[in-house]
C-alpha cells in the first residue's frame, strides 16, 4: 500500500497546446483522498470536468485525447506523467483551452510546477495495480506487454517505420529516476509527416523550440540532444502519462516494442479489465 499524495499549493504555467496552436493557461490544484486526477475546462461557463481515466480516451492520433460527452481535452499525456512520475494521486487540472500548454515538448516545466507546489502526503492509502498474469497486447508491428515485477520497470524499442533512429531504453521508475532519466525528453516527429499533420488540423503550435524534427538522418532541433537515446525515452514518457489513465500505480514490468498512444491505451484498457477479474 502506497501513501496518497497531492500538491500542497496550486501553481500555475502559461504558453501554447501543440495541437491547437491555442494560448492557454494551466494551474494544477491540491484536491481531497480519492479525487483521481481530474481536468477541469475554465474556459466553459459549465468548468466541465473529465476524469483522466481511459474509459475516457476518445482520440488517440498523435496524443491522447479524453472526452466527457461533447468537452475534450488533448495531448493529456505529459502533464500526466508529469503527475504519476511524483507519485501524485490526487489533483486538478484547470485550463482555459481544449490542451494543455506544451512547453518545451518535455515534461519538464511541469515537473518544475510540481516541485513549486511541492508535495502533501494524504491519511488514506491505495492499492498499487500488481499485475500477476501476463498481458499483451499487439497490433502490426507494435507490442506491449505488462509483466509481473516487484516495482514499476519499463523496456521500450522504438523505430519508424524504416527502421531508422531505432533505440532501445529501460529503465526502473522512481521520482528520482524518473525526474532525471526520463522528463527532459521532448517530443518528436518525422519531416515526411509534416505536412500530413497539418492537413489533419495538428501541430499548429509546434515548432522546433517543442519538438524535434528528423529529416533523413539529419536531426532539427535548437539544442542539443538532451539524451542519446532522447527518442525512446520520450516514448517511455508517453506510456507513463497514458498508463497512469489505469487509476492506480503499477506494479508490473512493461515491455514495449514500436508503441503509440493507441497500444498505450489499450493496454490501460486490458489491465483494468484483467484487474477487474481478478478482484
Amino acid at each position: 500500500m502506497l501513501q496518497q499524495q497531492t500538491l500542497a499549493k496550486l501553481v500555475s504555467y502559461s504558453g501554447i497546446g501543440l495541437h491547437s496552436g491555442n494560448e492557454v493557461s494551466m494551474t494544477l490544484l491540491p484536491a481531497p483522498v480519492n479525487t483521481g486526477i481530474i481536468f477541469r475546462r475554465v474556459d466553459l461557463e459549465s468548468r466541465f470536468e473529465i476524469p483522466a481515466q481511459v474509459k475516457y480516451v476518445t482520440d488517440t492520433s498523435r496524443s491522447t485525447t479524453l472526452a466527457n460527452g461533447k468537452v475534450k481535452v488533448q495531448t493529456v499525456e505529459h502533464v500526466l506523467a508529469s503527475l504519476a512520475g511524483f507519485g501524485i494521486n490526487n489533483a486538478i487540472i484547470e485550463i482555459d483551452s481544449n490542451e494543455p500548454p506544451i512547453a518545451d515538448g518535455s515534461s519538464r516545466q511541469f515537473c518544475r510546477m510540481i516541485e513549486e507546489a511541492g508535495i502533501e502526503k494524504q491519511v488514506e492509502k491505495v492499492e498499487p495495480v500488481a499485475i500477476t498474469d501476463t498481458i499483451e497486447y499487439l497490433l502490426g508491428d507494435t507490442m506491449m506487454s505488462a509483466l509481473p515485477y516487484d516495482g514499476f520497470k519499463i523496456s521500450c524499442t522504438s523505430s519508424d517505420n524504416a527502421g531508422r533512429f531505432t533505440q532501445f531504453f529501460s529503465i526502473d521508475l522512481t521520482v528520482k529516476s524518473w525526474e532525471k532519466e526520463i522528463s527532459h525528453a521532448r517530443t518528436f516527429c518525422f519531416y515526411e509527416e509534416i505536412e500530413f499533420l497539418i492537413k489533419n488540423g495538428l501541430i499548429r503550435g509546434g515548432s522546433l523550440e517543442n519538438a524535434i524534427v528528423i529529416r533523413e538522418d539529419a536531426v532539427l532541433t535548437t539544442e542539443p540532444m538532451r539524451y542519446r537515446e532522447e527518442f525512446v525515452r520520450h516514448k517511455i514518457l508517453d506510456i507513463i502519462g497514458d498508463l497512469s489513465l489505469v487509476g492506480r500505480p503499477l506494479k508490473c514490468h512493461i515491455v514495449a516494442i514500436k508503441p503509440g498512444h493507441a497500444a498505450n491505451c489499450e493496454l490501460a484498457k486490458l489491465i483494468l479489465q484483467k484487474t477487474e477479474k481478478t478482484c
